[in-house]
């Protein structure tokens, strides 16, 4: 069922959004309305009950109340942007925003963490995906409150690369990896739920095996521990999913107990590596990234020959300098894991035949059930980590992309 109620943005928001604090990502020929700033296609889209990945900005851009906050503060402070008091308090406000959104993600980042390795069921790169989401966000957060606390005086365009522009990228990219991450849940829960259907059998077989003495009750308790311990790993799966869920939709503009329909990330198109090259698309991120941008400004009012003006020049060349080194850091890893994806691919296929000669042993009553049931966990298991590689890559090219266009955190 669709709910619209829910989802209905308020009439000075759609107002303020024509204004031109927000940029229509919708059909290019269509010209925004007063209270209408997406063509009625765009509108159907994000008022339905269904949540797309390439949706995000969209929703973000429409519902977040972080973002909508920071910009209803630029624009009130755009005119009288040396209200610097005033301007503190509303950057310490949405640092606290984007921290607790990061402490969402970390909390998501630890349930990944719990699961790591039992059957193959969680990648590390699944976990640092994550991980490294949720720091993207606590450091602009952290950032954020830096500089609001060493702030003198703004500029209006300064203004809104703090206040809009960063947060915006950070709550884009945050709910991207969130969703990236729930699909991946999703994955392990498949493979959990397998696995405790083929440890029950174990259970059963190691039961009649131990009334016929042929094994000791010690192999009996094993048994049963690892099924408990895997039944356990399932309600903590079930918990992260839900927490990730509710997540997704506090972000987006459902309510947190909302069930809308998550889509499934969509594949990962390997020509999009050939358009990537650090090399070449170095000018074009450290022109876009947000720091850089808003310490040009800083640099343009200081006074020509102070000790301020000298250090901030230092520092934008470190600066460039990192945007260049992390470019071939993250191409670098775009390549990883695109072999990773293959090797997945090529396991995958071997494990096809071996599945695919399991079912003819069975039909044949060549094999036992157990046996049967184990190659099917481990087909299912190579099955799912195809996907589960696959979502990594995404969000590797996903993660540099990004960098491209300015959404790069700095250590400077």
């Amino acid at each position: 069922m669709k709910k619209f109620g829910r989802r209905v943005i308020p009439v000075l928001l759609a107002v303020s959004m024509t204004a031109g604090t927000m940029t229509a990502y919708a059909d290019d020929n269509f010209t925004p309305g007063p209270g209408k700033p997406y063509d009625d296609a765009t509108e159907a889209r994000i008022r339905d009950n269904v949540l797309e990945y390439d949706e995000i900005s969209l929703l973000i851009d429409q519902y977040n109340t972080t973002l909508k906050n920071m910009r209803d503060s630029y624009s009130d402070n755009r005119e009288s942007y040396k209200s610097i008091n005033k301007l503190k308090e509303q950057m310490a406000d949405a640092s606290g925003a984007l921290l607790e959104q990061s402490g969402q993600m970390s909390d998501m980042a630890n349930m990944f963490k719990n699961a790591l390795g039992y059957q193959t069921m969680v990648t590390p790169s699944a976990y640092a995906d994550m991980v490294y989401a949720s720091e993207m966000l606590s450091l602009r957060a952290d950032q954020t409150l830096l500089q609001a606390d060493a702030m003198t005086e703004m500029t209006p365009q300064m203004m809104k690369i703090k206040m809009v522009d960063s947060v915006r990228c950070s709550l884009i990219s945050g709910a991207q990896s969130a969703m990236i991450g729930y699909e991946q849940m999703i994955l392990n829960k498949a493979v959990l739920e397998d696995s405790i259907s083929l440890l029950e059998a174990v259970c059963r077989s190691t039961e009649l095996q131990a009334a016929q003495g042929l094994v000791t009750q010690n192999d009996v308790l094993k048994a049963k521990q690892n099924l408990e311990s895997a039944q356990a790993g399932k309600l903590s799966l079930d918990a992260g999913e839900q927490k990730i869920r509710q997540t997704l939709c506090t972000m987006m503009g459902w309510e947190y107990n909302d069930i809308p329909e998550i889509q499934k990330i969509p594949e990962a198109d390997l020509s999009r590596i050939d358009g990537m090259n650090p090399e070449t698309d170095r000018e074009a991120a450290i022109a876009n990234n947000l720091t850089l941008r808003y310490n040009r400004l800083d640099y343009e009012n200081k006074t020509d020959g102070s000790v301020e003006k000298i250090n901030l020049k230092r520092t934008m060349d470190a600066e460039e300098a990192e945007v260049a080194s992390s470019l071939t850091n993250l191409y670098n890893s775009v390549l990883q894991k695109r072999n990773e994806y293959e090797t997945a691919q090529a396991a995958y296929e071997l494990e096809k035949v071996n599945m695919d000669t399991a079912e003819r042993k069975r039909a044949l009553g060549m094999i036992g059930n157990l046996e049967y049931l184990q190659q099917k966990n481990s087909f299912i298991t190579k099955e799912v980590n195809v996907r589960s590689t696959e979502l990594s890559l995404f969000q590797a090219m996903e993660t540099y992309d990004w960098a491209v266009k300015g959404n790069l955190s700095l250590s400077q």
